[in-house]
């Protein structure tokens, strides 16, 4: 499909559909007695990032079935993918923070279950580290081969949004009891009864919907490198649908629909503008989760107190006044962002002057995919062990 197809009546359409794939485990697991397995699988995942040992057959199966890419993978463009991010290390992880998972907050619909996942839990901000963990298992090197990193994680996600989605659309039914308050909200359930969270399938359409995921997959795969360019990495349109390729093999993995995926730089562009003009705008929980991202950059990423001030300005200059205004930032690009910016995008061209060379070579391309890579596992390591502080960083994350 391309820009003429994604129309108001079929992007609305969108909005009352789930993932039909785990809607049909979900009743085979019902009908073998077996309607709590999703849950446990979600506690397990949150508690530890580990995969449960001992889960059911249908679960099972489900895995071993959507570990497999999809015919029309292009293990190339993957792989160009995967190097340029990590050559790119730093900016790459600044679009990430900055720009990706800014604009995943600007749908006032479904950010609000964005919010309640963020609840879970006395660590407010690890379900934060598990996504940018599962993005930066996806752009490791070798993330998107069978059985990799990335695979893995993407099917962790995909079975957390089916157990979430079956909670909210079980807990907000009428009549539901509500637990008694506690200090720590232990599941979807307390959060979803103790918040006083509501939802309305024909006001808010089905809870995380092929529409929102749709656009979640393209503040990855076409966010990253919109934001990696505006910070001066000199990325061809080939580069950026590279990117979108591999988030679409993602988006295949995750259960998106293929009528929702671009496969240009020009049409994920369109479609990102349709979307987010349906669904964008302000909203408490985006506001509430950009000041918890702020807070995660400042005090993981930045460190020093007289960086701190350096996150807003990053988050302004790549998603633009509209967008943060959306976010509750309320600000607009006065001279301080627009010189940092402009000091930005001086240093990266800079460094593209010595690293350009290396980057069309063999063996420079080895080095600097290298080089860069080991700072994206850096923070990874750092990002795995805030979002699973029970567990041993895998092998190959520091």
């Amino acid at each position: 499909m391309g820009k003429a197809d994604w129309t108001e009546a079929f992007l609305t359409g969108k909005r009352a559909a789930g993932d039909r794939r785990t809607d049909a485990l979900e009743r085979e697991l019902a009908a073998a007695g077996q309607s709590d397995a999703l849950d446990r699988f979600m506690r397990e995942v949150l508690l530890n990032g580990q995969i449960p040992t001992d889960l059911p057959g249908a679960l099972q199966a489900f895995l071993h079935e959507t570990e497999a890419l999809p015919p029309w993978a292009d293990q190339a463009a993957i792989r160009k993918a995967e190097l340029l991010f990590n050559a790119w290390g730093l900016p790459a992880m600044a679009a990430l923070v900055g720009a990706s998972l800014p604009e995943c907050y600007t749908m006032r619909t479904g950010v609000r279950i964005l919010a309640l996942t963020r609840q879970l839990g006395a660590h407010t901000n690890r379900r934060l580290h598990q996504t940018a963990a599962m993005i930066l298992a996806v752009m490791g090197v070798g993330g998107l081969q069978a059985g990799g990193r990335g695979i893995v994680e993407t099917q962790k996600v995909r079975l957390i949004h089916a157990a979430i989605r079956r909670r909210i659309l079980t807990r907000t039914e009428p009549g539901t009891p509500t637990p008694e308050p506690t200090s720590t909200a232990a599941s979807v359930t307390d959060v979803i009864a103790q918040r006083g969270f509501e939802w309305d399938v024909d006001r808010d359409g089905w809870p995380i919907n092929q529409e929102d995921e749709a656009f979640t997959l393209l503040t990855f795969g076409y966010v990253i490198p919109r934001a990696m360019r505006t910070l001066g990495v000199p990325l061809t349109d080939e580069d950026c649908a590279a990117f979108i390729h591999a988030w679409n093999v993602v988006g295949f993995v995750l259960g998106v629909d293929e009528d929702l995926m671009a496969w240009t730089y020009a049409d994920a562009e369109a479609l990102f503008a349709r979307i987010k003009a349906g669904q964008g705008g302000p909203s408490p929980s985006g506001t509430l989760l950009t000041d918890s991202l702020l807070g995660a950059i400042e005090n993981d990423l930045l460190r020093a107190r007289m960086l701190h001030p350096l996150a807003p300005i990053l988050v302004r200059m790549l998603v633009g006044d509209e967008t943060a205004k959306m976010l509750g930032m309320n600000a607009r690009h006065g001279p301080v962002v627009t010189l940092c910016h402009r000091v930005v995008v001086r240093v990266v061209r800079f460094t593209n002057v010595f690293e350009g060379p290396l980057l069309k070579s063999r063996l420079g391309l080895r080095l600097s995919a290298w080089l860069g890579g080991r700072l994206v596992a850096d923070l990874a390591s750092k990002t795995y062990r805030q979002a699973h502080p029970e567990v041993r960083i895998p092998q190959g994350w520091g």
